[in-house]
């Protein structure tokens, strides 16, 4: 059976398909409006073993989802190393569906991950309005914060959100500024609110992962690291290595040279998902802060001792964190800390 690659560049209007075949010959291309319909009579078309590349967008894991059961395969490409669609002289929707099937042809592009499980589509979802609405808290507190300092007013840490914020109120001498005062406390009342609603449909969407519940017993991660860490992952199969994860959570280092010769000085890459990277952050925060003499405590105070760099030694332990979670998930196991357990039976 012959081999048909298609390229599709994706529009919220009109999408540009073109198919080749595997010696590179033209074999369609067409001009249609966006819709599951005619995106699913374009694949289905084309005569032979079909296989798809689109680049990622808002739209990519909709269509994703919609071609992968016509298709021998859909992948979504990341756009930033495409150059040769992107930075080209003549640029249009045909010529760009095009050069998507012949780089699907080649093998070079950078895959992007998604999922085809609805479940995990949704948890993803819920989980990134979480964050949103915990942005939106953080900016709203400290928007009342600068109303108050407006009024001479400096409030330090959390206490004028509850019990304190009566007597923050009568020191306010006008009227009117004390009103808007109190219409800023009563916005930020109902996204705490908000807030709590989804932090329960996130949590309750994660209850349909097993793993969620494994998560929940290493040290630093609560409900809400295990719900992110299963959303952004997906699966551990996508990664190869710790290292690639690693590298996925911002925690990769940059080292470029040629000729021998550093072209810049190391530092963390910045592409990648940086809510994970907030996710190990926090975790290696909370193992710290624990009484009981965990993996990640010790890890970090050896590294500290090793290194006498604070900074090197919480990214080792930010990675020890997430390469410990990767492999229970990839093998299937529970987390045990054995130098803990030990410690605490012989006392």
């Amino acid at each position: 059976m012959r081999k048909v690659y298609v390229g599709i560049d994706l529009g919220s209007k009109k999408c540009s398909g073109a198919a080749i075949d595997s010696r590179g010959e033209l074999l369609d291309c067409e001009q249609f409006e966006t819709s599951e319909g005619n995106l699913i009579r374009f694949v289905k078309k084309q005569k032979g073993e079909v296989r798809v590349l689109v680049e990622e967008c808002d739209m990519a894991g909709w269509v994703l989802r919609t071609l992968l059961p016509h298709t021998q395969s859909v992948e979504v490409s990341e756009p930033r190393f495409n150059s040769w669609i992107h930075k080209a002289a003549v640029k249009n929707d045909p010529t760009d569906a095009l050069k998507l099937a012949r780089l699907l042809r080649m093998g070079s592009y950078i895959p992007v991950w998604h999922p085809s499980d609805q479940d995990m589509v949704a948890l993803k979802s819920a989980v990134k309005a979480y964050e949103e609405i915990v942005r939106i808290c953080v900016a709203s507190m400290s928007r009342i914060k600068a109303h108050l300092r407006q009024q001479g007013i400096v409030v330090e840490g959390k206490r004028v959100f509850g019990g304190g914020r009566s007597e923050v109120l009568l020191t306010i001498p006008h009227p009117i500024s004390r009103e808007i005062l109190v219409q800023d406390f009563r916005i930020f009342d109902q996204l705490q609110k908000e807030r709590a609603r989804a932090r329960c449909l996130m949590i309750s969407l994660s209850q349909k992962f097993p793993i969620t519940n494994a998560f929940t017993e290493v040290p630093g991660v609560g409900p809400i690291g295990a719900a992110r860490f299963v959303a952004y992952v997906q699966t551990p199969h996508r990664f190869s290595s710790k290292r690639r994860l690693w590298r996925y959570c911002r925690l990769g280092v940059v080292d470029r040279e040629s000729s021998g010769k550093p072209l810049s000085r190391k530092h963390l890459d910045r592409a990648g998902n940086g809510a994970l990277k907030d996710l190990s952050r926090k975790a290696f925060e909370a193992s710290v802060r624990r009484r009981d003499n965990n993996l990640f405590k010790r890890s970090y105070l050896k590294s500290l001792e090793r290194s006498g760099n604070p900074t090197h030694a919480r990214l080792a332990t930010q990675r020890k964190i997430l390469a410990v979670m990767l492999a229970m998930w990839k093998d299937g196991t529970r987390y045990e800390d054995r130098v803990a357990k030990e410690g605490l039976t012989a006392a």
